[in-house]
């Protein structure tokens, strides 16, 4: 099977491309650079150079994880031209190939948007209702995929990860951010607000679900990916610290809190669980000491 993963080198796509090639698949990528003779470097807002790249891959099977995905990102037309234009024209390149390629789109529990905690954990049947930019260009990727698969029969599956944690994350994520300043010997660090509740899963398993859905693929299903688990993110900086065996002092900085922000997102995963055979196979703090030990 010839396997295409686009943002290949973003967070997610490295430890995808890792699990596959350890299972022996052989991967293909598209990311905006590369040094890599297997990796295209290419924009995905650029329609000719994305269709081009696609008909000399010729994929079987599409991974499409290439995406801005920082919810308060500053530049909406950007992260809209990436994340819904890029999009498109990926979907549009399949339509041009000898053969339809099977498609994941990795989606987002961002496109919930605020949900009331009577209705957590969220499950698929729940309203889309985004309250930021990148939840909303998520929310218009899974209907671009929706259109193609009616408009020209493309098989997809839509993924919707609630966070996920590992090596190799942009601390510019709040995890990640605190686990480097632990690295960095840091003695205080800023935070925002720390009463948020956040459903965290091993980007080892976010990998290994989505593997699960490429090897028995089933047309049109739409899952969340998560592990039912709420943590309070005042907990998970104690848990960090106590693995760390350190204590930082922390300052609250509230230019660091987001509008409209999403106090409490859990993940329903039962759907896919059912489906798939899936659990998760890290727990929180295997995850933690996995970054720490960097």
């Amino acid at each position: 099977m010839n396997i295409v993963i686009t943002g290949i080198n973003g967070f997610v796509g490295t430890i995808l491309r890792r699990l596959l090639e350890e299972k022996g698949h052989p991967v293909s990528g598209i990311d905006i650079r590369s040094s890599d003779s297997n990796v295209h470097a290419v924009d995905i807002t650029d329609q000719a150079a994305v269709m081009r790249t696609m008909d000399e891959l010729q994929p079987d099977f599409i991974f499409h994880l290439a995406a801005i995905s920082r919810v308060d990102y500053t530049n909406p037309s950007l992260l809209y031209s990436i994340n819904v234009t890029g999009t498109l024209n990926i979907l549009t390149a399949t339509t041009h190939l000898a053969k339809k390629p099977g498609f994941l789109l990795a989606s987002s529990s961002q496109v919930y948007g605020i949900v009331d905690d009577a209705s957590q954990p969220i499950t698929e049947q729940a309203p889309i209702r985004p309250v930021n930019h990148y939840g909303a260009s998520k929310a218009s990727a899974e209907h671009l995929v929706q259109v193609f698969h009616h408009e020209h029969g493309l098989p997809f599956a839509i993924v919707r990860p609630f966070n996920h944690i590992g090596r190799g994350q942009d601390p510019h994520f709040v995890i990640p951010k605190i686990v480097k300043s632990i690295r960095e010997k840091n003695t205080s660090i800023q935070l925002g607000n720390l009463n948020v509740m956040r459903d965290f899963l091993d980007v080892r398993d976010v990998g290994d679900a989505y593997i699960r859905i490429m090897e028995n693929f089933k047309d049109g299903g739409v899952f969340n990916i998560a592990s039912g688990t709420a943590y309070r993110l005042s907990d998970m900086v104690g848990l960090i610290q106590e693995i760390a065996r350190v204590k930082l002092d922390i300052h609250h900085s509230d230019s660091l809190i987001r509008k409209n922000e999403i106090l409490k997102a859990i993940g329903d995963s039962s759907a896919f669980m059912k489906q798939y055979n899936w659990h998760p196979m890290y727990s929180i703090r295997d995850s933690l000491e996995w970054m720490l030990s960097e």
